[in-house]
C-alpha cells in the first residue's frame, strides 16, 4: 500500500509538469486556466500528449491555479487566460452575478466520482460490485464516508446517493473532513474511514491496494450523471472575431484528442503517462483513462437536455446559483454549441 501513496503523491508532481507550454514556433498561444490538476479534464490532457494543438497552429499553455475555479474564472475576467477549465457550478454562479462568461465546450460530459468501499465494510455488509444498485448504497448506511473538505462535492454527492438509496442523507451517512486524495487513500488504509467518492484513478488505486472496492460509478449508473456537462471550458463576452478563431481551433485540438481516446484508449493514455505521470502507476492511468473515455465521446457538444440535466443535479443536491436557469432559454448566451460546431466542420 505505501508503494500506492508514493504513486499517487508522484502523480501529483507530474500534474505540475502540466504547467510548461508547448514548445512550438510561430504558433499562436492560448492559455487554459484549469481549476484543479485532476485527470477528469481529459480532453485537455490528451490534446497536449496527442499534440493535437500543433495541428491547429496553437501553442497552449496549461496552468493549474490556486484558488480553483474561483481563482480560474477571475484569471478569465482579467484577460490573463482565454479560457478556463472549471465545473459548471461556479460558472453558472459567476453569470448569475452578471459576469460575461459563456460555456463554449463540455470537457467531460458525465459525473465521474466513484464510491469506493473500504475491504471491512465489504465483507460487513456482503455488498458487491454487481449487486442492484439499491444494495449498493444500502451498504453505506451508518459509515463515515472520507472527504477533502466539508461540504464540499463529495460531501454533496455522497449525501445525494444516500438518498436515492432511500437512506436519511444527514442521519444514516457520516462525512469527515480527512484531506487531499492520499490523506484519503491512507484513512481507508488505516480502517479509519469507510468510503469516499473521488474520480479516478483512485478507486483503481485502493483496489490495486487491496484497501477499497469500488462499489458506484455516478456517471455510469445514474442517467442523470451521464448526460450533463461536469467539467466546461468558458471563455468571457464580448467574443471577438479573433478569439472565436481561437476558440474553435482550440475545440478542434481537443476533439481529435478525444477521438483518439476513444478509439485508441491504451495507447492514449501511455501518451499521457509517459509525458505528464512518468513515474505514476500506468496501469491507473490507462485505468482512469477507460473509465472515463465515454464522457468525451460527443466532441465537446452540449445540448438543452444534458445541460437541463445539470441544472437538475444542482437543484436535487441544493445548489442554488442566486437566479433560476432555463436549459433552453439560456443557449447561446449561458452556453453554445456555435464553436464546437465549427471545429467539427473544420478539416
Amino acid at each position: 500500500m505505501r508503494k500506492t501513496m508514493n504513486l499517487a503523491r508522484l502523480a501529483v508532481v507530474g500534474a505540475a509538469l502540466a504547467l510548461l507550454p508547448d514548445s512550438a514556433t510561430a504558433q499562436q498561444a492560448v492559455r487554459i486556466g484549469l481549476g484543479a490538476p485532476t485527470l477528469s479534464f481529459l480532453p485537455i490532457w490528451s490534446a497536449r500528449a496527442l499534440d493535437t494543438f500543433k495541428s491547429q497552429g496553437l501553442s497552449a499553455t496549461v496552468v493549474a491555479l490556486p484558488g480553483g475555479d474561483a481563482s480560474a474564472l477571475a484569471a478569465l475576467d482579467a484577460g490573463d487566460i482565454e479560457l478556463a477549465a472549471v465545473g459548471p457550478d461556479a460558472t453558472l454562479r459567476a453569470v448569475a452575478k452578471g459576469q460575461p462568461f459563456e460555456i463554449v465546450y463540455s470537457l467531460m460530459s458525465k459525473v465521474t466520482l466513484q464510491l469506493t468501499v473500504s475491504k471491512p465494510l465489504a465483507e460487513r455488509t456482503g455488498v458487491k460490485p454487481a449487486d442492484p444498485l439499491e444494495k449498493r448504497i444500502a451498504a453505506i448506511k451508518g459509515g463515515l464516508v472520507g472527504a477533502t473538505a466539508l461540504a464540499g462535492v463529495q460531501e454533496i454527492a455522497a449525501r445525494w446517493l444516500a438518498g436515492k438509496g432511500g437512506l436519511d442523507p444527514k442521519a444514516d451517512l457520516k462525512v469527515a473532513q480527512v484531506g487531499n486524495p492520499t490523506a484519503i487513500q491512507a484513512a481507508m488504509e488505516a480502517k479509519r474511514i469507510d468510503a469516499f467518492l473521488l474520480s479516478p484513478p483512485e478507486g483503481f488505486l485502493a483496489e490495486k491496494a487491496g484497501t477499497g472496492i469500488v462499489l458506484i460509478s455516478l456517471g455510469d449508473d445514474f442517467p442523470l450523471l451521464a448526460n450533463q456537462p461536469y467539467l466546461v471550458l468558458v471563455a468571457k463576452k464580448p467574443i471577438s472575431p479573433a478569439t472565436a478563431d481561437l476558440i474553435t481551433r482550440t475545440a478542434k485540438a481537443l476533439q481529435l484528442a478525444s477521438a483518439t481516446t476513444v478509439s485508441k484508449t491504451d495507447e492514449t493514455a501511455e501518451a499521457i503517462h509517459k509525458q505528464f505521470f512518468p513515474k505514476a502507476d500506468p496501469q491507473a492511468i490507462a485505468a482512469a483513462v477507460k473509465v472515463m473515455s465515454s464522457g468525451v465521446a460527443g466532441g465537446g457538444s452540449i445540448d438543452v437536455q444534458s445541460m437541463q440535466n445539470a441544472l437538475t443535479f444542482a437543484k436535487e443536491v441544493g445548489t442554488s446559483f442566486g437566479k433560476e436557469f432555463d436549459a433552453k432559454a439560456s443557449e447561446n448566451d449561458l452556453w453554445t454549441n456555435r464553436y464546437v460546431d465549427a471545429a467539427k466542420a473544420k478539416q
